[in-house]
C-alpha cells in the first residue's frame, strides 16, 4: 500500500490540476482509506480498502457529473486528508472530528472559490501528504519534506500551461 500512495501522491502532485478528476478519486480514496483505518481499525483490511476505493469512485464520478459539485466535495476530501496527515506529522493527535470538519470545510470553501489555483494547491499539498504518509520519514523530516515537495509540486503546476486547466471545459 506504501508504494501505491506514493506513485498516487506522485501523480498528484505533478499533474493534480491537469487530471482533474483523478485528484478527485484519489482525496477520496485517500480520505477514504484514512478514514476507514479509524472507524474500522477492527475490521478486515479488506473492508478498508473497499471503502476507500468506493470513496475515490463516487468522487471520481461526481467529477464527470457534475463539476462544480466536484470542485467543493474534492476541496472537502482534500481538506479533511491533509488534516489528517497535518495531525500525524506534526503528532496533533488529539483534534478530534471538529478539527477534522473545520479542516474539511476549509478546503471545500477554498477550491469552490479559488477554482484553479485551489486545485493546484491542495492536489500538491494532499500529493505530498500522500508521499510523505508512504514514507514514514520521521516527524522532522516529514515536516521538511512535507514543506518542498508541497512548494515544487505548486510551482510545477502553475509553470505547466500546455493543456487547458479544471475549469475551461
Amino acid at each position: 500500500m506504501n508504494l501505491a500512495t506514493i506513485l498516487l501522491g506522485v501523480a498528484l502532485l505533478l499533474f493534480g490540476r491537469r487530471l482533474f478528476w483523478l485528484f478527485v478519486a484519489a482525496a477520496g480514496f485517500l480520505a477514504g482509506i484514512e478514514i476507514a483505518q479509524v472507524l474500522l481499525a477492527h475490521k478486515p483490511a479488506w473492508l478498508q480498502v473497499t471503502v476507500a476505493i468506493g470513496t475515490g469512485i463516487f468522487g471520481a464520478l461526481i467529477a464527470t457529473l457534475a463539476q462544480r459539485l466536484a470542485f467543493g466535495l474534492a476541496g472537502f476530501l482534500a481538506g479533511g486528508y491533509l488534516t489528517l496527515v497535518l495531525m500525524h506529522i506534526f503528532g496533533l493527535f488529539g483534534g478530534g472530528l471538529l478539527v477534522l470538519l473545520i479542516g474539511a470545510t476549509c478546503g471545500a470553501l477554498a477550491a469552490l472559490l479559488l477554482m484553479d489555483p485551489a486545485i493546484i494547491i491542495l492536489s500538491s499539498l494532499v500529493g505530498a501528504g500522500a508521499i510523505v504518509r508512504g514514507l514514514h520519514p520521521g516527524l522532522l523530516l516529514g515536516a521538511i519534506l512535507f514543506v518542498g515537495l508541497s512548494l515544487s509540486g505548486i510551482l510545477f503546476q502553475n509553470r505547466r500551461t500546455d493543456y487547458p486547466s479544471a475549469t475551461d471545459h
